[in-house]
């Protein structure tokens, strides 16, 4: 299915990017940024010509392992504030 659509991993293979762009932003506005990827995402996936359900479930898998990243990376950061 769509885990093996080379888009997907693409899209996979770019998360630590998008999860290092996300972090410089100001933390209160991380919320809005992670909807703004996973609606781009997910549109993505719609282009590529899957249903609505399909696409969901792909931006989906895709943001599980944007938020993993995510996370590593805000524990990064909290050590480098912490004296």
């Amino acid at each position: 299915m769509w885990e093996e659509d080379e888009s997907f991993k693409a899209a996979v293979s770019g998360i630590p990017r998008v999860a290092q762009l996300i972090a410089a932003f100001p933390v209160d506005r991380w919320a809005r940024a992670l909807d703004a990827a996973e609606q781009s995402y997910r549109q993505t996936a719609r282009n590529l010509g899957y249903s609505e359900a399909a696409a969901q479930e792909w931006a989906s898998a895709v943001m599980s392992r944007l938020w993993v990243v995510r996370m590593r990376l805000e524990k990064e950061l909290k050590r480098k504030e912490t004296p």
